[in-house]
């Protein structure tokens, strides 16, 4: 006989064993890091155009920083005892964040007339530059590697008055800047271990294998995301002067001064993340309801009562031999017998 607890067990293991055999948590690395400080990049122009009766300096700080987000989720099977990553649609952002601050000066030596401004500004100047993707970037991903290729035209930074403390000369200063940003990022592999295991996940959405620790539930695992990032930005300074000088016209026009920040070659390796995975639910033992409670008709072989209450006599009484009950023909009268009224 096949009890309600038997056909409880053999659905799980029909239908529940598998599907109850995995469990996941979310996977979402992500990293800040700064490239290049203000005081690794300091770029000064010297006094240009060389020798001339009026010349511009330029003296630029550059810095640039990046930003990696990954969302996603990490799926361990417990049959299989393997686990994979699989990252959220366009869930991942790569982002370059460059900053620039300007200062500059300005002299003449015309006709006699000596003169040299403060140092001008500063005045600064930001490009963020930044890519969607879908996780992880792990070989065989179509997407990987993300790239970021940024040209921004001259945008005006500066834009200013010239005033000298001499009644004889007078101008305008213009600065702008453009941007060349090149970015490539590529995930490499996950590093994921357990307190007795590891596992290195190096293929978009394939399982890799990992031992859970010996009765451990939840399962304990530390992933580490680990890309590779290359960069290359330059900054591109071009300044205008008009000076009047005595009554004479001056003007430096049409120099470039590229502020270079350092490129980048390198191998990221991001913050662990913990995640916990928990172990299946065991089938439901034999005699035992799928709750856990006891069957009542476990062992019960016993057939079901029968629903004729006449005892199978045939005689239409309630006792064996008795008497015969009394039955309504639908003529709004009472008889008994057989054959009821009329028989």
């Amino acid at each position: 006989m096949i009890t309600a607890p038997t056909l409880a067990a053999l659905g799980w293991l029909a239908f529940g064993g598998a599907a109850e055999a995995t469990a996941a948590d979310r996977f979402e690395p992500s990293l800040h890091r700064q490239l290049a400080g203000f005081e690794d990049v300091d770029v000064d122009s010297g006094w240009v155009p060389a020798n001339a009766p009026v010349q511009l300096r330029l003296q630029a700080h550059a810095a640039d920083s990046i930003r990696i987000e990954m969302l996603g989720e990490a799926t361990y099977d417990w049959d299989a005892q393997t686990i994979a990553f699989a990252g959220d649609p366009m869930g991942g952002l790569f982002a370059i964040d460059v900053g620039l601050e300007l200062q500059a000066s300005v002299r003449f030596d015309v006709a006699g007339w000596v003169w040299e401004s403060d140092l001008l500004g500063p005045w600064d100047y930001a490009i963020i530059s930044d890519a969607l993707f879908t996780p992880y970037l792990l070989p065989g991903n179509p997407q990987r590697p993300v790239e970021i290729q940024d040209q921004t035209g001259e945008e005006p930074v500066v834009s200013i008055d010239v005033v000298p403390d001499i009644v004889v000369a007078s101008g305008t200063l213009d600065i702008s800047v453009s941007a060349d940003v090149t970015a490539s990022l590529a995930g490499v592999r996950i590093e994921a271990t357990t307190a007795q295991d590891g596992a290195l996940v190096d293929q978009e959405g394939v399982p890799s294998p990992l031992s859970p620790d010996p009765g451990a539930d939840p399962l304990a695992v530390e992933g580490v995301m680990v890309a590779d990032l290359q960069t290359e930005t330059v900054l591109t300074l071009r300044p205008h002067l008009v000076m009047t000088i005595v009554g004479m016209p001056y003007e430096i026009v049409g120099i470039d001064i590229p502020v270079a920040l350092p490129p980048v070659d390198d191998t990221l390796i991001f913050d662990p993340e913990s995640m916990a995975f928990d172990a299946p639910e065991p089938p439901p033992e034999p005699g035992t309801s799928a709750s856990g409670g006891v069957d009542d008709t476990a062992g019960d072989d016993s057939p079901p009562a029968s629903d004729d209450t006449t005892g199978g006599s045939g005689t239409g009484s309630d006792e064996p031999g008795g008497a015969p009950t009394p039955f309504d023909g639908g003529c709004g009268c009472r008889g008994t017998g057989p054959g009821g009224p009329g028989a």
